[in-house]
């Protein structure tokens, strides 16, 4: 009898320990998940606060928001606003900006930049490498490249043109093996956006740093605006071009591959304004 109830004992002892373990290890589950949604809902408002938004601005048109969308590449990778002249920056930290990534400290150089990405640019480089690359065998490629680079620097220009093509060889052949740019018949490859889409920031960042008058800015961006969406049929095609560009700049593959993840959420989140605009 003694036997039968030290074991019921026992027993009972183990139940009560198997119930304390799955009551401790249910709380654990619990806490995990809570910890787990907490997460899922902080990213879930990241996600928000990063995606392009758009917003009816009652000061500009709606081709004015179009021609603010050319320049969106590189202003959604800053985190800036899509839908308004204003970037909504802080006027130092845009100043500060303009000195450290383009040595802009004044008016004058401001708009002699803008000047000269609008007359010139990097495509003055990439047309007539991209038409070495393209029409002709690979043997015969350095002596035209050499060729390109001496006309440049008799024109006083000591620009990398070999640098540049090895680049663009590079980078279009990424950008084609990671996704769909550069397809169908209507695609251009001018790297015009390069050029265009920095200026239209530039007079973003001018009005905000205080350097240009409102007029003054929408006046340079509704020119340059006009060109770009004249010269591509397609917001994709546009935006393909600044990343083209970059590319030849930098020939880094891991920026490029950052710049393209945002050029893929501006063709595809419905607050984009390469969404929203192009259906209205």
């Amino acid at each position: 009898m003694k036997t039968f109830i030290i074991i019921g004992v026992v027993a009972a002892v183990y139940i009560v320990f198997v119930i304390i373990k799955l009551m401790k290890l249910n709380s654990r589950a619990k806490e995990i998940a809570a910890k787990a949604m907490k997460e899922r809902e902080q990213q879930r408002d990241k996600a928000v606060e990063d995606e392009p938004l758009i917003s009816e601005d009652g000061v500009l048109s709606l081709h004015d928001r179009q021609y603010i969308a050319c320049g969106a590449n590189l202003i959604y990778l800053r985190g800036e606003r899509l839908d308004t002249l204003e970037t909504d920056t802080e006027q130092d930290e845009i100043r500060h900006m303009l000195r450290r990534d383009w040595h802009i400290n004044t008016r004058d150089k401001l708009l002699s930049t803008i000047d000269g990405l609008a007359t010139r640019g990097h495509r003055v480089y990439f047309k007539p490498i991209w038409q070495i690359l393209t029409t002709l065998p690979v043997r015969e490629r350095p002596e035209a490249l050499d060729k390109l680079q001496q006309d440049f620097a008799a024109k006083g220009d000591d620009v990398p043109i070999e640098q540049y093509a090895a680049n663009i060889s590079e980078c279009y052949k990424h950008l084609r093996e990671i996704s769909d740019c550069f397809e169908g018949k209507k695609c251009k490859l001018d790297a015009l956006t390069w050029d265009l889409g920095r200026a239209i920031n530039l007079c973003r960042w001018g009005y905000d740093a205080g350097f240009l008058s409102r007029e003054e800015s929408m006046r340079y961006i509704r020119k340059f605006g006009k060109e770009l969406l004249h010269n591509y049929t397609s917001w994709a095609n546009l935006g393909e071009n600044y990343l083209i560009g970059f590319a030849m700049w930098t020939g880094d593959i891991e920026q490029l591959d950052e710049l393209h993840g945002g050029h893929c959420d501006l063709l595809s989140e419905d607050s984009s304004p390469w969404v929203l605009l192009e259906s209205k």
